[in-house]
């Protein structure tokens, strides 16, 4: 009855040793795989801020004039009313003319 139960021991702390030297190699394998994810979203939170600064850049109400001004050399036109403003005809021009012509119809 002693030798099943040391024989039982052994077997208990051989498999312990084994079990917790395989899950002590798990979670090491784990943690490089978290730090590698870490440096991953890094790099793209770096881009994502790179990429956020050199947009308001382009964007920039100066910027878009010092292009403007450099190649397009586009000018503002006078607008004194609302109405005088004419859309070219397009689906989105249609769909946005039709209650115009049914309010100045009520009108």
């Amino acid at each position: 009855m002693m030798r099943i139960f040391i024989i039982f021991i052994i077997i208990f702390s051989v498999t312990g040793t084994v079990w917790s030297m395989w899950l002590s190699s798990e979670i090491k394998n784990e943690d490089l795989k978290l730090k590698i994810i870490n440096k991953k979203i890094l790099n793209l939170d770096e881009k994502i801020r790179l990429a956020d600064a050199e947009w308001s850049f382009i964007t920039s109400a100066k910027n878009i004039e010092y292009l403007n001004n450099k190649y397009l050399k586009l000018q503002a036109i006078p607008i004194s009313d609302i109405s005088s403003i004419t859309l070219k005809k397009t689906i989105l021009s249609e769909k946005i003319d039709k209650p115009i012509n049914i309010i100045k119809g009520i009108n």
